[in-house]
């Protein structure tokens, strides 16, 4: 969807003409053809128009994304989307093919890196993964590149965990948790954040690492920065993954069985189906 036609069907839905939707901001005949998609309109006044009628930034990109999305871009969510499915079935079979698409079509180095890991963990072969690649993903974690910040080194180490050895996987974990708690995050990112932590407590509850007094301080924080930042309604679903969790830890069966139960009733059995049991 276009920019005009988005800012459109936003006037409608808020039942205002078009001289209420940019008055102050623009006139109306130059509006009208913004909507029209005749004229461009330049950033700031968009963001005014946005910000004056209350309307949701990330729900407005949402509309138009696909319009403004490079192809290539569009075809690694689309690999994106596929990947994250087989993870979620489990499905080692559609893992393999749409890595090998991803790895034969991609440019994207670091999407490639996510996948081969990716695939790798789910063949229990991570202990295979070749010295270059390791010492390639371990590089992008420097502190010249910024990693904290950026998306796409977030979601590549929420993917290559299970290849770091726990003192370094610690050290960033550790790293991610002081940043995260000295800095004003949008909620966009407080959730990337929430994911890759969640991601590390799995890993911690496959290693054991619970069961080694050396981690658990560790896993007790990121369970609590958990906790305290998911306030808002829909961030909900990771503060009650962090109690399955603790559940997990602590060997309480009969309370991971009654959280897995309520929340299949709820309608979320196939988001809980690739959870730790």
């Amino acid at each position: 969807m276009k920019i005009g036609e988005a800012l459109r069907k936003k006037r409608l839905k808020l039942g205002l003409t078009q001289e209420q939707m940019c008055e102050g901001i623009l006139s109306r005949p130059f509006y009208a053809k913004v909507e029209s998609d005749k004229n461009r309109i330049n950033a700031e006044s968009l963001f005014q128009i946005l910000l004056e009628h209350q309307i949701d930034l990330v729900e407005f990109c949402d509309l138009i994304q696909d319009d403004y999305t490079l192809e290539e871009r569009k075809v690694e969510k689309q690999f994106e989307t596929k990947m994250n499915q087989a993870v979620s079935a489990k499905d080692t079979e559609a893992l393999d093919k749409y890595c090998q698409q991803i790895m034969n079509s991609s440019n994207n180095e670091i999407l490639k890196l996510r996948a081969l890991i990716t695939l790798t963990y789910f063949k229990g072969k991570t202990d295979k993964i070749d010295v270059e690649i390791r010492k390639k993903i371990k590089a992008e974690f420097d502190e010249g590149n910024n990693w904290l910040e950026r998306p796409d080194l977030l979601r590549l180490l929420v993917n290559t965990m299970p290849m770091w050895p726990q003192d370094e996987l610690d050290f960033l974990i550790g790293r991610l948790l002081d940043f995260a708690n000295k800095s004003e995050l949008s909620e966009l990112t407080t959730e990337r954040y929430l994911r890759l932590l969640e991601n590390y407590l799995v890993v911690c509850y496959d290693r054991k690492v619970h069961k080694q007094l050396t981690h658990f301080d560790h896993i007790d924080d990121v369970m609590e920065y958990i906790i305290n930042a998911t306030g808002s309604f829909h961030l909900m679903i990771y503060r009650i993954e962090v109690f399955y969790m603790k559940a997990l830890f602590l060997d309480q069966k009969d309370k991971t069985k009654e959280i897995r139960q309520d929340l299949g009733v709820l309608g979320y059995k196939n988001f809980i189906a690739s959870w730790s049991e």
